[in-house]
């Protein structure tokens, strides 16, 4: 049920970024459950049912007290939520008045801006300084615009996105690790000051 968990993480994670690399879980599953995989579209909804199933084997061969399910299922659910939620976030596209409207007004304000301080610098006659601070305050606007816009779509695998492969990496080396296996994936270092 551990391994099956962590395949789910690395399936989320495929799932959600459109890629379909089962090289990266293969070592986790089943055959039985690879073959069951392949008429699937949604792999980490079909990895929590079969851990619901699971469950309920093993309540049913007394391998789980009767009370482990109410603290498992829960869970389950709350590892489904998790997905939902990231789907969401993943399918729901931003609307293109959000865009259109936040690029106009960042333009009107630098436009606006070197002539609404022409004043007070003038009056603290420092009108000299007027233009590099129009443009290093345009430039620190129109950066956190572009940061807002790059920060949309947090799982399309760019340098600016969640880092879910290494959070992966994690799950699997931590879940392994608890479960006394030696045979542990190489931990994912951040090359050139990124993690993917």
């Amino acid at each position: 049920m551990i391994y099956r968990q962590i395949a789910f993480a690395h399936t989320l994670r495929l799932h959600l970024r459109k890629q379909h690399t089962p090289d990266e879980y293969k070592h986790l599953l089943s055959e039985a459950e690879l073959d069951q995989q392949k008429e699937k579209y949604n792999l980490p909804n079909l990895l929590l049912l079969q851990q619901g199933i699971r469950i309920k084997e093993g309540i049913k061969e007394e391998i789980l007290g009767g009370f482990d399910n109410i603290s498992l299922e829960p869970t389950l659910a709350g590892f489904n939520n998790f997905q939902g939620s990231c789907e969401r976030i993943k399918n729901t596209p931003l609307l293109k008045q959000y865009d259109f409207f936040t690029r106009l007004f960042l333009v009107v304000f630098m436009v606006v801006l070197p002539f609404s301080l022409i004043a007070d610098f003038s009056k603290m006659n420092i009108d000299y300084l007027m233009i590099p601070v129009s443009i290093l305050l345009a430039y620190v606007f129109a950066t956190m615009g572009k940061v807002g816009e790059v920060n949309e779509d947090p799982f399309e695998n760019k340098i600016t996105d969640i880092p879910m492969t290494a959070l992966c990496n994690t799950i699997e080396r931590d879940l392994k690790e608890m479960l006394g296996d030696t045979d542990l994936p190489n931990k994912i270092e951040s090359q050139k000051g990124f993690l993917l």
